[in-house]
């Protein structure tokens, strides 16, 4: 019998790729001298084949090879990733060569892709090079023409202290470095132990190696099946081929040494993503559709590659790709990113007057827009090949802007990209882009789940740190009315004014709660987060807000600390010390790259808007939020962190993103990552037809009155006109109620674009109506009056303000509950009824002291400690939903008559008896009997025994704090589901995985 180890799996995985069209030899038999890095045959036999001028004259790939060498031998002054970068130019056909004796330059190609299985492919195992008194001998490689296209690392797998990683890093910081001539053609290279299989490009860290998969296979546990799958999916010569031609780029990052040139390869949701959307394109019948890819999974770079990929589809005929986005600050970094695919014919449309140019002209290429570009721009192409790829399409498209879009582009495809959908009664992603006949509504799926199951993101944690304060209402009243007396308000007035007062911004900027927030951001950054090298982003209420945060935190800084606020303040009335915070484009570029680099001293970028979305910094590691977001704009806003980043300086990794919620957003949070049905409602064409007809009668009917008024004069002219027709009470009232029912009919079938015909009726009407309406001047008048007084005033009376981050949040007894409490005798009933509910922390207390007058003999002491392990558990839960109250009140029932049924059993002499429940087994089987698909034949106590046997000895240990332990204990986890029939990924692994984490 064979022993299992690495040899044995690396000639396994060598045999099995050979059905993939690879042909295996044993390197040493391929006459490749041990300091040679191409196959010389086999390359020289694909330029004869390949390339007619040198079919004519063969000795001219002695002139190619030499070229090709030149950039093997310059690697060590010009660096692995730009000698990797020109030798892709080559491999991919876009160098030329005038050969001696010719007049003109011609292309040459070293690789048909046309027919991958046509060239040359070898798999070799044990490959030995040596460069100088370097000698290397790499596992396996893939040859294709003779060039050593991709490298593997393999390690044992039967020794549990070595992994991939292992492998990884030999090529990283040793292969690589030592023998980079070797990895000049490279496409790829992947590590594998036999359990896991990750890949990268040429200089790319190890840690950030990911897995190959398919966004349509179950996720699957570690071993030998698992790497076999993402080898075949990832190394066959197919789509080996198509990510060197299509799917790999370069990129620059700014640092503090300079610009960092990187490769860039892809992940397989952007590659099925990609080819959905070329499928999508060359489907006659269908006209859009939406990749749905989790937020910091790679959607700009998916973009890159498809607009590339669809330039060199042929039978497109030179499509033209629209690429639209929805700020301005993103085209710059959308150009430097599409660049680097190597579009050429890359344009930018600066204005609408330039996107309609180009359009109208039939230009081809890429062009790169803003949806606001787009406004009425009427009819620009009637063109079929032209493809419109939306940013962030969940965002800008429900209105006018998309209509008017699609209006200038009638027959183009409209692909629609975005990490959050959108599925409300007036907003609907998948009705804007998505096809009923997908699955989901979705061309590609890359879900939450699935991107931190591969490490392409990181989960975020949620850390509640509740905001105590205490109102004195009386004397809040009295203050109050002594106001109101002094100024002599009426009761009308006295009420507008407490109105606007109670309103939640008055609360959030008070002096002293903004105090206690910034102290408590500033030590739990230093506690938590400054030492890991990481950054933090503050999400404060408003504008004011944010000056008010960075005067306050400014002054809590010490030397090497700074803070800055990136916010709009282009406003009339905006206050003139904002002037500092107005920012050109540049500046605020240049702030974000100060923040991405660990040796600026910035360490806060407070925003209320800004940043929230579309800002990618890996380093951001916090966000300290203190504004109720709501839907996506919250889920957007805290998956800025989530992620990867290794801190350059220690190598340690970010595990997850975190966020301080001052705010209390867990329903919030909930709604916000739940996704609705994915069904593309529309309205009822019928209904829509009769009511715009009923809204063009009404409007005529409304604006026959105004027949006199010219409407080319000036608006003041035509307002005035129309007034002294409304000169009399009863006109403007009868005119209000029309302008009404009008307004009732438009808002609801806005934005059809069938109004276009009444629309400059309807607002022509609608400024009349402004124009006799009833203002609000005296409101505003009475608060620029009073406004800072009646603040003064609440300010005042609001005072304790205490940051609460550890405390158990209090829950009401209520009556039920009560009643269930004094039916278990645990407290006494000849008492008075309290005059007010019990809370929790009271209830835990008295059921605490009854269990410590238990505490006695070994036999006792496990029932009464097993009570109070429960009992702490309760006490360090966390309540933010109704739900969770419930659950809150249901364990602490249980908990309650089982101490009940002790202290009977206790004073009978029977304490033997009980049962010691372990509470954390108790709450897993719970989850496992709620979460467990119907009908599933599973005996929930084996499975809960399996997995406290997983977790049991690690507790303690700080695994969560591990990359290594939390993604082994996931794994685990998945694998004992799997093995026991259940689901391994759902609501089930989530709800147990959290109880462990938490617990454990």
């Amino acid at each position: 019998m064979s022993k299992l180890n690495e040899a044995t799996v690396q000639y396994g995985l060598a045999k099995h790729l050979e059905r993939f069209g690879w042909v295996y030899a044993d390197d040493e038999t391929l006459g490749r001298p041990v300091d040679g890095v191409f196959l010389a045959d086999d390359l020289e036999a694909s330029l004869i084949r390949l390339n007619p001028e040198i079919a004519e004259n063969p000795a001219r790939t002695g002139e190619v090879l030499a070229r090709l060498r030149a950039v093997l031998l310059g690697v060590r002054n010009d660096g692995l990733v730009g000698s990797n970068e020109e030798f892709v130019q080559w491999m991919c056909g876009r160098r030329t060569v005038k050969y001696i004796g010719t007049e003109k330059d011609v292309q040459v190609r070293l690789i048909d892709f046309e027919n991958p299985k046509s060239n040359i492919l070898r798999i070799t195992t044990e490959a030995t090079f040596h460069a100088g008194r370097e000698h290397r001998r790499y596992d396996i490689v893939l040859w294709v023409n003779g060039l050593p296209v991709v490298v593997g690392e393999m390690k044992t797998p039967v020794n549990a202290n070595i992994s991939w990683l292992n492998g990884a890093t030999d090529i990283h910081n040793a292969y690589e470095r030592k023998t980079p001539e070797f990895f000049v053609p490279n496409v790829l290279s992947f590590a594998s132990e036999g359990r896991e299989f990750h890949y990268g490009a040429v200089c790319q860290p190890p840690e950030l190696w990911l897995n190959w998969s398919s966004t349509t296979d179950e996720i699957m546990p570690p071993g030998l099946p698992s790497v076999i799958r993402s080898a075949e999916l990832l190394l066959n010569p197919k789509m080996v081929l198509d990510i060197l031609r299509s799917f790999t780029l370069y990129s620059s990052r700014p640092t503090a040494a300079g610009a960092l040139r990187m490769k860039v390869i892809p992940r397989y949701p952007q590659v099925e993503a990609v080819a959905a959307i070329i499928a999508r394109c060359r489907d006659p019948k269908k006209r859009q559709g939406l990749v749905w890819h989790h937020q910091g999974s790679g959607k700009t770079f998916a973009m890159a590659y498809a607009a590339a990929k669809l330039r060199h589809q042929t039978d497109m005929d030179a499509p033209t790709i629209v690429v639209v986005l929805d700020r301005l600050e993103l085209i710059q970094q959308t150009e430097a990113e599409f660049q680097s695919v190597g579009i050429q014919s890359l344009k930018t449309a600066e204005s609408k007057e330039d996107l309609r140019r180009l359009l109208r002209d039939d230009a081809r290429g890429v062009i790169i827009t803003t949806i606001y570009r787009f406004a009425e721009a009427g009819l620009l192409n009637e063109r079929e090949n032209i493809v419109v790829m939306v940013d962030e399409a969940h965002r800008t498209q429900e209105g006018r802007l998309g209509l008017d879009m699609r209006a200038a582009l009638p027959n183009a495809k409209f692909i629609g990209l975005t990490g959050t959908p959108i599925s409300t009664d007036d907003r609907n992603t998948w009705a804007m882009f998505g096809d009923s006949d997908d699955p989901e509504g979705a061309l590609n799926h890359y879900s939450v789940e699935r991107s931190i199951h591969d490490g392409a993101t990181l989960p975020v944690h949620v850390e509640t740190r509740l905001v105590n304060f205490h109102f004195s209402a009386e004397a809040l009243q009295k203050a109050f009315d002594d106001l109101a007396e002094e100024e002599n308000l009426t009761d009308e007035e006295k009420g507008k004014l407490a109105a606007k007062a109670s309103h939640i911004s008055v609360v959030v900027r008070d002096k002293d709660r903004i105090e206690a927030i910034c102290k408590d951001i500033v030590e739990h950054y230093r506690a938590r987060i400054g030492p890991l090298g990481l950054k933090a982003q503050i999400v404060a209420y408003d504008r004011a807000t944010c000056v008010a945060y960075y005067d306050a935190i400014s002054q809590m800084l010490e030397p090497g600390e700074e803070c800055t606020v990136v916010m709009t303040t282009n406003a009339k009335d905006d206050p003139q010390e904002w002037e500092r915070w107005n920012l050109e484009r540049e500046e605020e570029a240049a702030i974000k790259d100060r923040f991405r680099d660990i040796n600026d001293p910035l360490k806060f970028v407070i925003v209320t808007a800004k940043l929230l979305t579309g800002f990618d910094a890996p380093i951001e590691g916090a966000m300290y939020l203190d504004k109720p977001l709501r839907a996506h704009t919250l889920f957007q806003a805290i998956c800025r962190t989530n992620r990867r980043w290794t801190n350059p300086l220690t190598g340690q990794q970010k595990l997850h993103g975190l966020v301080v919620d001052y705010v209390g957003l867990g329903k919030e949070l909930a709604k916000a990552l739940m996704t609705k049905s994915t069904s593309i409602p529309g309205q009822n064409q019928e209904d829509v037809e009769v009511l715009l007809s009923e809204l063009m009668a009404e409007v005529a009917n409304t604006a026959v009155r105004f027949e006199s008024v010219d409407r080319n004069a000036l608006i003041f002219t035509q307002i005035h006109d129309a007034q002294q027709i409304l000169d009399t009470l009863p006109k403007r009232e009868e005119f209000a109620a029309q302008f009404m029912r009008c307004q009732g009919l438009f808002e609801f079938l806005w934005p059809d674009m069938k109004l276009r015909p009444i629309e400059e009726d309807y607002r022509f009407l609608a400024k009349v109506y402004s124009s006799i309406a009833p203002n609000k001047a005296a409101d505003l008048l009475l608060w620029q009056k009073l406004g800072a007084k009646t603040m003064e005033i609440v300010h005042e009376h609001l005072t304790g303000v205490t940051i609460d981050g550890k405390q158990l949040e209090k829950v009401a007894m209520d009556v039920g509950v009560i009643e269930a409490l004094k039916d278990l005798t645990l407290f006494p009933t000849d008492t008075k009824e309290p005059k007010k509910p019990l809370n929790a922390l009271e209830v835990l207390q008295k059921l605490e002291e009854r269990i410590q007058k238990r505490f006695g003999d070994e036999i006792s002491e496990k029932v009464w400690r097993s009570l109070a392990e429960r009992l702490e558990m309760l006490r360090l839960s966390r309540i933010s939903s109704a739900e969770e109250s419930v659950d809150f009140l249901k364990r602490l029932l249980e908990l309650a008559k089982d101490l009940l049924e002790a202290e009977k059993a206790d004073d009978e002499g029977r304490i033997s008896e009980i049962k010691v429940l372990d509470p954390r087994k108790g709450a897993l089987t719970q989850i496992f009997e709620e979460c467990r698909p119907d009908g599933t034949p599973v005996v929930i106590e084996t499975v809960v025994e399996q997995v406290d046997s997983l977790v049991s000895p690690v507790r303690g240990t700080g695994w969560q704090s591990s990359h290594p332990g939390d993604r082994t204990v996931r794994q685990e986890l998945r694998l004992i589901l799997r093995n026991s029939g259940l689901p391994p990924a759902g609501e089930l692994f989530d709800r147990a995985y959290a109880y462990i984490r938490e617990n454990y």
